[in-house]
């Protein structure tokens, strides 16, 4: 709770004040070097060389300066002791806040100018300290950016708190950038890891830049460091009454200072009060040659008008919180370590507008993510609520989800009232208060309920007692595969069910296979007859689009084993790359060219009715092939998302099938085999909410799987990564470490950065290992039942046969059946197997 609430902090305050921020930062960095500039861009004004005449003194260069420039008086003259130097000098108005600041002819007294960029340096502190809002120092800008500062301090410290790694000792999980991500994946990584660089560097700048915003913070910290309060200036000058206050002569003090001190400083600052204040004391502002910063000064305080010394302060021998409390602007901008400071402090402003940027990328993508997710929900409130009918679903890769859905829709546009449920959430107590009830449900594997089905199947249909349900009027829709042995299983047992218990059909049970259009007319036509205005309105199935193969790389080279591959697409022009981890990519293959053209020529003289019927090469490229003769089109096939849209390709990780006779399977042979690189194939993309994660969910992951099944794992872990939520689990199997460690820097990227909290890897065919998931799963017994207790979500992706039930097996032993099912229930125990 205390992670979500600094989260949502974090991003409402850098959505605010991010803005700011990068101005601060950019104005900042400008002002770095301002002096050094300044002198580049006008060096004669800074060094016009050594004069023939001897220098005047300070009475007299002010005298001069100040006749030379009417309305303003020398608030402060820089003593350059070098004689090849001008002097520097700043000029306040009697009247208003307007000031000046130039060179002065050491010789002469006259007033030579401002630097070439003067006006330009004016215009970037006004922004820095005040964004040049009105009002000035005075107005609201000044609070605008104190609050920003404030704000910076909370980015600080609340980014270091939300990224703590679980392995907290490990300095590459802090600080190594990994450039190789893309999308989300690297701006997050962007604004973590460089985030990290220069935290330390951040909380300083806020720290002293709160100097310049609040009184009460400089007074406090003062009083905190010095043990004073503050409120002298610190060069003995205080309020006066009224009036015109007198102005003593420099000259005889300087001259004792002089005397005194003879070679000792490179750079004396004399600072004057107003003319309506007096000068309690003249003070000299010495810097040594060798000194760090600008702020290393002795001083030397004299009675006005006399060469009587009042007080000797000298930097070193200062308390280290006085040396604070003076170099203040020294600290602010690194100067106070000396250069390589000044240079760090520049380059760390420099990236403030990084964080800005990053920023709302995350916060825009998140977004975007969000409002994805919600799409899924049916999109009419009535789908929402109790009234006139019941939709229950069972679904394991979205589609009876879907259907039901649509179906909601399309009864609310009729004026029915639906309420949509997952058979999860169907009791005894449900059902006796409904009197029409429509079942859309998916048979999983071999007859098997989907995951979220099977604790109202061990409740429901499993049961010691069957509920009376004679009040009731039922339809079922059930989804299947023909090609398993036992098709649409798992709804014929909810139909049986349903008769037992007394139940009256509104319909005879109708059993769509994929890309049935007579099942779904005859499904459209009895929403129809129970009041839909329309039984196909809602969500419809993604148009398939061109997506071109960009890279094929072979993930176990020299394996004994079927070789597998990774494969990555780009999107046509203006795609919406629209998809999350755990979702399903259906993919429309071809048949191999060179069988195609094999038919064609052993069939060009024979004049054969299929050779007639299609005239063209495309079309035996996307049909059944002999002996089928229906032109039937080659069935679709399904594959696990590996990748997430930040990363800019949509990934697939396919391994190849052999039939019998030794032939490529369709599917696989068409992507890893027959299609060239660079060319276009159709795919599309369906949503799987029952293999997603809720992006509010912060819960950590257990990610189990084999073989190809690390395609839906890697997905997921990449969302998660490039979501920032780290402390997850893997554990997977293959056969050989020596080939088959697929994405083996990934995980070893995701390890570093804690992504991963831990690894567990088997391989089966090693003599070292010769274990399976399941081994792993039973040898971590203790720990996945603590992280289960905690709120782990377990997610399963690979092998139905062997390694999906071997898992299943495992969970059941370290949990029991009854909290395995509650866990599929909640959405905390997903699989997607095959």
């Amino acid at each position: 709770m205390t992670k979500r609430i600094l989260f949502q902090i974090h991003w409402f305050l850098g959505i605010t004040a991010g803005i700011v921020l990068a101005v601060m930062g950019v104005t900042g960095a400008a002002m770095s070097f301002e002096d050094e500039i300044s002198e580049a861009l006008s060096p004669r004004l800074y060094a016009p060389g050594v004069p023939v005449r001897a220098d005047l003194s300070p009475d007299a260069v002010i005298a001069r300066v100040q006749a030379d420039n009417p309305g303003y008086y020398v608030s402060r003259l820089d003593w350059e002791v070098p004689r090849d130097r001008s002097h520097a000098v700043r000029l306040t108005a009697n009247a208003g806040h307007d000031r000046k600041q130039g060179r002065a002819d050491r010789a002469t007294g006259r007033w030579l100018g401002e630097p070439a960029g003067a006006a330009f340096f004016d215009t970037v502190d006004d922004l820095h300290r005040w964004l040049a809002l009105p009002g000035g120092g005075n107005g609201i800008g000044r609070q605008i950016t104190g609050a920003s500062a404030i704000a910076l301090i909370f980015f600080a410290l609340s980014g270091l708190y939300l990224r703590w790694p679980r392995r907290a000792l490990d300095w590459r999980a802090w600080l190594v950038l990994d450039l190789r991500k893309t999308g989300r994946n690297l701006w997050r990584a962007l604004h973590v890891v460089i985030g990290t660089w220069v935290l330390l560097f951040y909380l300083l700048s806020a720290l002293t830049g709160l100097w310049w915003s609040y009184d009460w913070y400089s007074r406090g910290v003062t009083y905190a460091l010095t043990g004073k309060a503050g409120g002298e200036d610190g060069n003995g000058m205080h309020k006066a009454a009224g009036g015109i206050a007198p102005r003593p002569a420099i000259d005889p003090a300087w001259a004792n200072f002089r005397a005194v001190t003879g070679d000792r400083y490179v750079w004396v600052r004399i600072s004057r009060p107003p003319p309506h204040q007096p000068m309690q004391a003249i003070t000299f502002d010495a810097r040594r040659a060798d000194a760090r910063h600008l702020r290393q000064l002795d001083r030397y305080s004299y009675v006005p008008g006399t060469s009587k010394l009042k007080k000797r302060d000298f930097y070193d021998r200062r308390p280290l919180g006085t040396i604070v409390t003076q170099s203040m602007f020294e600290l602010h901008r690194g100067a106070f370590f000396g250069l390589p400071g000044r240079i760090v402090m520049l380059m760390t402003s420099l990236t403030m507008p990084l964080f800005t940027v990053t920023g709302f990328l995350l916060y825009f993508s998140r977004r975007k993510r969000t409002r994805a997710a919600r799409a899924l929900e049916a999109q009419s409130p009535a789908s929402q609520s109790a009234g006139d009918l019941l939709i229950a679903y069972a679904s394991q890769t979205g589609t009876a989800a879907i259907l039901a859905r649509n179906a909601a829709q399309a009864l609310g546009q009729g004026g029915v009232r639906v309420q949509v449920v997952p058979v999860g959430a169907v009791t005894p107590e449900l059902l006796a208060t409904t009197t029409k009830a429509l079942f859309v449900v998916s048979t999983y594997g071999d007859g098997e309920p989907p995951d979220m089905a099977r604790g109202f199947t061990t409740r429901m249909l499993r049961g010691r007692k069957d509920p009376d349900l004679a009040h009731l009027a039922y339809g079922v829709l059930a989804l299947g595969d023909r090609e398993y042995p036992d098709f649409c299983g798992y709804g014929c047992a909810v139909e049986s069910w349903l008769a037992r218990a007394g139940a009256r059909p509104l319909f005879a049970m109708i059993a769509m296979d994929r890309n049935d259009a007579e099942a779904g007319a005859c499904w459209a036509s009895q929403l129809h007859e129970l009041g839909a205005l329309a039984g196909t309105r809602g969500q419809t199935a993604a148009a398939f689009e061109n997506w071109t193969l960009v890279e094929r790389v072979d993930l176990n080279p020299g394996s004994d084993a079927l070789k597998a591959y990774h494969l990555r697409f780009e999107p046509p022009v203006d795609s919406a790359m629209d998809w999350a981890a755990g979702d399903i990519v259906e993919v429309q293959p071809c048949n191999a060219p060179a069988t195609v053209d094999a038919l064609l020529a052993a069939q060009a003289d024979d004049g054969d009715v299929l050779t007639r019927a299609t005239h063209a090469r495309e079309t035996l490229m996307t049909v059944m092939l002999p002996p089928d003769a229906k032109l039937r089109p080659l069935p679709i096939r399904e594959y696990s998302a590996a990748s997430i849209p930040a990363d800019g390709t949509l990934d697939l990780v396919v391994r190849q099938v052999r039939d019998a006779d030794g032939r490529l399977g369709t599917g696989s042979g068409w992507l890893t085999a027959y299609l060239p690189l660079g060319s276009a194939t159709p795919l599309r993309i369906r949503p799987n909410p029952s293999f997603r994660t809720d992006d509010r969910d912060a819960t950590p992951l257990i990610l189990i799987g084999n073989g190809t099944g690390i395609a839906g794992l890697r997905a997921h872990l990449r969302e998660q990564a490039h979501a920032g939520r780290r402390g997850h689990w893997l554990l997977f199997g293959e056969r050989t470490a020596a080939h088959e460690r697929y994405f083996d820097d990934e995980l070893t990227g995701w390890l570093a950065d804690a992504t991963l909290a831990r690894l567990d890897r088997c391989y089966s065919r090693d003599v070292d290992c010769g274990r399976y998931v399941q081994d792993l799963v039973h040898e971590a017994e203790t720990a996945l039942r603590a992280w289960i207790d905690a709120g782990a979500t377990v997610m399963v992706c690979g092998s139905l046969e062997g390694m999906a039930q071997g898992v299943h097996d495992a969970l059941v032993s370290i949990i029991g059946a009854e909290r395995l099912d509650r866990l599929a229930e909640d959405g905390r125990y997903r699989r997607d197997v095959y």
